[in-house]
């Protein structure tokens, strides 16, 4: 099947990705919904058994410890995150428990997460027995993400293939992603990156919610503008991937942090100053050039 094909059916049909290894954490106890919404930069407190809501969680310095898609349950809520943030993630949350009633538990390794893609496979997904679900807006389409053992995971996907949906690359599942300006923690996001930097508070923060660690400098960077680099979309040459330089009058002022090959051309997310983030600005690239397409940063 053909990118193009792969792309059409997860955005309009059905596709099954790649069964992927994810950081899972499990908070428990009579606390644990209260303790994630103090410690999160969004409304946790309103999330109703299976609901869904993306949130970070920062350190005090307003740093990216992880993002997080945030599902709770009648008994818990369960946190999904990238493989490489789960232990950060846990500790962070650890050091503040004290006494609150609170039990963290990593899944990382019981569980595996298989995404499923399109509105056909979102319907398709629902009937996977044993799964549970998350409405993943991260995706770029509309998608859930199925959490299973490894095993049934590899052969709920095999089922879903047999049954019609598309088998979606990981090459199509970066496309979708970068497409949507959607930021991915390790490579556009990291714990040395301010949240507002990662053009993710329009989606992960509550700016009417109670106090939370980071705060200040979340609220003093998106409604003071102080922020001096951000994500921007880029359409870029074919050299340029995740670490090349961005060049303007033969001064460095940003670099590529992923990239993936779409059906019109090189695409990719990169860090920029902020006197580089206008629409159609022009950079050079691996030799080539990188048109800025849109900002992601959102001040207000």
């Amino acid at each position: 099947m053909t990118l193009e094909a792969q792309l059409q059916a997860a955005r309009s049909g059905a596709a099954a990705g790649p069964v992927e290894a994810r950081g899972l954490l499990r908070v428990s106890g009579r606390d644990a919904q209260g303790f994630l919404h103090r410690m999160s930069t969004q409304d946790l407190q309103r999330l109703r058994p299976g609901e869904v809501a993306y949130a970070a969680f920062l350190e005090a310095k307003g740093h990216l410890v992880s993002d997080a898609l945030v599902l709770r349950r009648e008994e818990d809520l369960l946190l999904l995150a990238a493989a490489e943030a789960a232990e950060p993630l846990r500790a962070h949350l650890a050091r503040y428990v004290l006494a609150s009633k609170v039990a963290i538990e990593d899944l990382s390794r019981a569980l595996a997460c298989l995404p499923v893609l399109g509105p056909e496979g979102i319907a398709r997904g629902a009937s996977v027995a044993g799964a549970t679900m998350l409405p993943d807006a991260r995706r770029g389409v509309p998608a859930v993400d199925l959490l299973l053992p490894p095993d049934e995971a590899t052969r709920a996907r095999a089922a879903l293939l047999a049954g019609g949906a598309a088998d979606l690359s990981a090459e199509a599942l970066e496309v979708l992603r970068i497409e949507g300006g959607v930021p991915r923690f390790g490579l556009d996001m990291d714990p040395g990156r301010l949240a507002i930097e990662c053009g993710i508070t329009g989606a992960a923060v509550h700016f009417e919610k109670g106090c939370y660690i980071g705060q200040e400098v979340v609220l003093r960077g998106t409604f003071r503008g102080q922020v001096q680099r951000g994500l921007v979309l880029l359409g870029l040459p074919a050299g340029a991937g995740p670490g090349t330089p961005l060049l303007a009058a033969d001064q460095e002022v940003g670099k590529v942090t992923s990239a993936a090959d779409a059906p019109g051309g090189r695409i990719g997310l990169g860090l920029l100053k902020r006197a580089h983030w206008p629409a159609g600005t022009r950079l050079l690239a691996a030799g080539g050039e990188a048109e800025v397409r849109r900002s992601l940063v959102e001040e207000r």
